[in-house]
């Protein structure tokens, strides 16, 4: 009687778990292999660092911020922009010539320093993906005004190297993937460009742009040929 109440009680026992969790009774009774959920994509975050703190930290660029900090600019590239920056690397100066680099950072030519570094800074964000799609759109060329108040021509060389020329006719080329920092982009370029200079002493900046730049072969230089819409399109 007793072995009796308690299969009876067990039973019981059974019948409310299972009358408790139908979705577990379910998937027990199912013979598939249930479907993975997606897991949620994380969204990029947003940058944080403005381009002057970029280009501080890289070990490239000593003489640009140089120039930058006695040119009184780097709050330009602190500001909230947005700002592109055709940014030469340490080699393109040292071709220049260390005498040339010597006299820009001398304080009795500011004003020199000021019109080379204005000269490679525009208003708007444009990454190398957003150049190349509106060099495509026009005819492989197009023209940027500089914060010099002087343009600055783009080309398209091949399927996607992108050529800049100066006013006095010297050239650089975009030498790899451009960033984007969070009040502008920083384009790296292989060759400094030179603007026409008002009332300076002529020893004091390079008669030229640096022509002996050259179009960087590597994959990292070319961007990638992406016409689609882009989050960071140019601005005015």
């Amino acid at each position: 009687m007793r072995l009796t109440k308690a299969v009876s009680i067990s039973a019981l026992s059974a019948a409310a778990l299972i009358a408790a969790t139908p979705a577990l009774a379910q998937t027990a009774g199912q013979t598939g292999t249930p479907t993975p959920a997606p897991i949620p994509v994380q969204p990029t975050p947003a940058p944080t660092t403005t381009v002057a703190q970029a280009l501080q930290t890289s070990s490239d660029h000593t003489t640009l911020v140089k120039l930058a900090q006695a040119a009184d600019l780097t709050a330009t590239l602190s500001g909230p922009g947005p700002v592109t920056i055709f940014a030469p690397d340490d080699a393109a100066f040292g071709r220049l010539g260390q005498a040339t680099v010597d006299q820009l950072l001398d304080p009795a030519n500011k004003s020199s320093a000021a019109q080379i570094v204005k000269y490679h800074i525009v208003s708007g964000s444009y990454t190398a993906q957003e150049l190349l799609k509106q060099l495509k759109a026009g005819g492989g060329t197009m023209t940027l005004n500089t914060l010099d108040g002087q343009p600055l021509t783009l080309t398209l060389q091949g399927a996607s190297a992108i050529q800049l020329t100066d006013v006095k006719g010297g050239k650089a080329f975009i030498a790899k993937l451009s960033d984007t920092e969070s009040n502008g982009v920083i384009e790296y370029i292989n060759g400094v460009l030179s603007p026409n200079m008002v009332a300076q002493p002529a020893a004091a900046v390079p008669a030229t742009g640096d022509t002996t730049a050259a179009p960087a072969t590597g994959d990292e230089a070319t961007p990638a040929d992406d016409t689609g819409d882009q989050d960071d399109s140019s601005g005015s």
